[in-house]
């Protein structure tokens, strides 16, 4: 059987021709499969529903009642005026440099200005560790004993902590004419007015010390002086109105 051929430059452009047909082709369903595949995940977003924004934080609250800051408050560790007409009271931790500072620099002085306008309460917040605890249980055995603010005046004495051993605050005991024995049963004895404070202090969205409430008004931290004084002042203002 006789096969006929088509001369080569014949067949050599009939193969030229079929692969552009089949280039051209195959962009062609490329393009159109591409073009299908991104109007499907088009519609696929359009159908699903929006995301549900996160909801904004409330801010923190900034006032309280003056008297929620003395809820189970004991008269021990307040100082100033019988019928103030500003109430302040700081939340601290002994071991918290800034509560140190506020005590030895701006609380005294609070209460030398106003005198007997104010009253200052101080609130157990121990968050720093063992030897805050053991501090703080101090001061209310001090407290308990009639000797808070003499023994509040050792324990905030210097600008840093010092090691808040058993030896170091049963020598403050001795110094502030406590007597011993009671004083070392009290020591290892739970404090519930330590773990009361706390819980208020908790209640009332206490995040760090110092944290000084001035009739209610939260202020953070070791503000300086006039800062208080200033909050003093418009409490005052506001009592005569």
């Amino acid at each position: 059987m006789n096969t006929v051929r088509a001369p080569a430059p014949v067949a050599a452009l009939a193969l030229v021709v079929v692969l552009l047909a089949g280039l051209v082709g195959g962009l062609g369903i490329g393009g159109w499969l591409a073009s299908r595949d991104a109007m499907l995940t088009l519609e696929r977003l359009q159908a699903r529903p929006p995301a549900t924004p996160e909801p904004t934080p409330e801010p923190p609250e900034t006032n309280v009642s003056a008297g929620d800051t003395l809820r189970d408050a004991v008269s021990y560790a307040r100082q100033g005026g019988p019928s103030p007409q500003v109430e302040v009271v700081v939340f601290s931790d002994p071991r918290c440099p800034y509560c140190r500072q506020l005590a030895r620099e701006v609380e005294p002085k609070l209460i030398e200005q106003f005198g007997d306008k104010l009253a200052l309460t101080y609130r157990h917040f121990a968050v720093l560790g063992e030897e805050s605890q053991r501090a703080a249980v101090a001061l209310d055995c001090a407290g308990q004993a009639g000797k808070f603010w003499e023994y509040h005046a050792l324990v905030y004495q210097d600008e840093a902590a010092p090691a808040f051993s058993r030896e170091r605050l049963a020598g403050w005991a001795r110094e502030v004419g406590l007597d011993e024995t009671n004083f070392a049963a009290c020591l290892d004895a739970p404090s519930r007015q330590v773990e009361v404070d706390f819980q208020v202090g908790e209640a009332l969205r206490v995040r760090g010390t110092p944290t000084t409430f001035v009739g209610g008004v939260r202020m953070n931290g070791a503000l300086p002086l006039e800062y208080f004084v200033a909050a003093v002042e418009e409490q005052l203002r506001r009592a005569e109105r």
